[in-house]
């Protein structure tokens, strides 16, 4: 079936973003297809919005700073609800995946605060500068135990994780190979400047800002580097490690193992041996360039086929975030920040709550951020519906719809816009309703809101009789199989 501009918009939305917002969907439909695929894609061209820095989490009024990696990624997920670039948190989303690492091994929340800023800076550049950034970054030497390698003793683990998880995948590198990678990489490490910084966690915090330099930094010891002949893949040389990172981007094997993988991040699973020949050679003719083949992405015939449009399985983050973004809530959350606070002026605690809240049910859901479940990182599909895990995404009926005052910041954006466009039945403000939310629902789900709206079909003229109906019709896509779909 052809989709129209509107759906081909919302579409690209769901999948490179969190959700589209009505207006977001509404300007993309007037700008057209190409510009919006642009826009989301060169997320470059965007200015940035959201300018809380991460240190403004940690810092308290009269106390201590608290020094804790729950801090700073409630800092990410503001950037995830607030932010006019979605497409570059939910890539870096992505990469926190493909590039997995956990506080709860590294135990550093200022090591990996910078491993994510990582990600974030260079999830839409050349994946050969990626890697090796990733690599060198010291959350993912201390989760991998690259503390040190030297000659004699290098870090086989650290190599063959390079192989099988981040380049060419299993099944395309031998177990030699593995051995010769290990000692490339011999003379890495990395120091930890962050303890010796102050007395307590607020001087040493507010040392590294004065100072303008990390909590820890990649070390190179030219000394402790094995310089004799490695053979890596059938080449010779005397690799050190930039270079054999250099050459492991560039590999076919890579172009392809990454090609099918962004593919089913992005569009479905198993992707036609023609798909992924044609990304693979956009990925080699581009040097990697991960901004190319995602637009290849976007712009392919089978993107917005029949076998892809609304049949991906929300992530929890897809599926809490996306109401947050059409509610608008990640712009009044940013809105309670000061317009004169710096790194140090401690964030609100009502901001703090409020985020706290996107990123518990997320948890609940399976999606608990710094925290992968392991060095594969998280499966992206079916696994977030399971039985178990529908019982918590059912529990999610939206946020900020009442406070202690009443009617809240949600109903009230909401209302607004069911106000612009006035609907007069209940058939106009159920249509109304979908478009503020993308809805698309089968018949039967379609007929249960349907009956919500012909009990008040202009309920969004009074604020209180439109926050019940808006945390009634929330609470009902909670257990509608097509909210859960994208």
């Amino acid at each position: 079936m052809a989709l129209t501009q509107r759906e081909k918009i919302a579409h690209l939305y769901r999948r490179f973003s969190f959700g589209g917002t009505v207006a977001e969907i509404e300007e993309g439909t007037s700008a057209g297809l190409e510009v919006t695929i642009k826009k989301l894609i060169d997320y470059d061209t965007v200015p940035q919005n959201v300018t809380a820095h991460p240190y403004e989490f940690a810092f308290k009024e009269k106390e201590e700073a608290e020094f804790g990696i729950w801090r700073f990624r409630l800092w990410w997920v503001l950037h995830m609800a607030a932010t006019k670039r979605p497409a570059q948190e939910k890539l870096s989303l992505f990469w926190h995946s493909h590039f997995a690492v956990s506080d709860a091994k590294v135990e550093h929340a200022g090591l990996t605060l910078e491993y994510l800023q990582v990600l974030r800076k260079g999830a839409n550049g050349k994946f050969g500068e990626l890697l090796k950034n990733v690599a060198k970054s010291p959350a993912m030497m201390k989760y991998l135990d690259m503390d040190r390698a030297f000659k004699g003793h290098p870090n086989e683990n650290f190599a063959r994780e390079v192989m099988e998880l981040f380049t060419m995948g299993i099944g395309n590198y031998t177990e030699k190979d593995v051995q010769e990678l290990s000692r490339a990489l011999t003379g890495w490490g990395y120091i930890d400047t962050f303890w010796g910084g102050g007395k307590d966690n607020t001087e040493r915090l507010m040392t590294i800002y004065r100072d303008k330099r990390p909590s820890g930094a990649f070390c190179y010891f030219p000394a402790m580097r094995d310089t004799d002949p490695k053979t890596i893949l059938g080449q010779t040389k005397d690799f050190d490690g930039d270079a054999a990172l250099d050459m492991l981007a560039t590999r076919p094997e890579t172009a392809k193992y990454m090609s099918t993988k962004l593919w089913e991040f992005y569009a479905y699973k198993n992707p036609e041996p023609a798909v992924v020949d044609r990304l693979a050679a956009t990925w080699t003719k581009t040097g990697g360039d991960i901004k190319q083949v995602l637009l290849a992405i976007a712009r392919s015939p089978e993107f917005f086929s029949d076998k892809c449009v609304m049949k991906h399985y929300k992530s929890p983050a897809d599926y809490v975030l996306g109401t947050v973004r059409q509610m608008g809530l990640g712009d009044a959350i940013l809105a309670m920040r000061p317009k004169d606070a710096n790194p140090t002026t401690p964030i609100k605690q009502e901001i703090i709550d409020q985020l706290g809240y996107i990123q518990y049910h997320m948890f609940k859901m399976g999606l608990d951020l710094c925290y992968p479940n392991d060095v594969n990182g998280w499966k992206w599909g079916e696994e977030w519906v399971s039985t178990s895990m529908m019982t918590y995404r059912m529990q999610y009926h939206g946020m900020m719809i009442w406070n202690d005052k009443g009617p809240y910041v949600a109903a009230r954006n909401t209302q607004a816009l069911m106000q612009a466009k006035a609907p007069k039945t209940a058939i106009e403000s159920k249509q109304r309703f979908f478009e503020i939310f993308d809805l698309r629902l089968s018949p039967s789900a379609d007929a249960v809101i349907q009956k919500i709206f012909e009990a008040n079909p202009t309920s969004y003229t009074d604020t209180g009789a439109w926050a019940g109906t808006l945390y009634a019709c929330l609470k009902l896509l909670s257990a509608c199989p097509d909210m859960h779909v994208c």
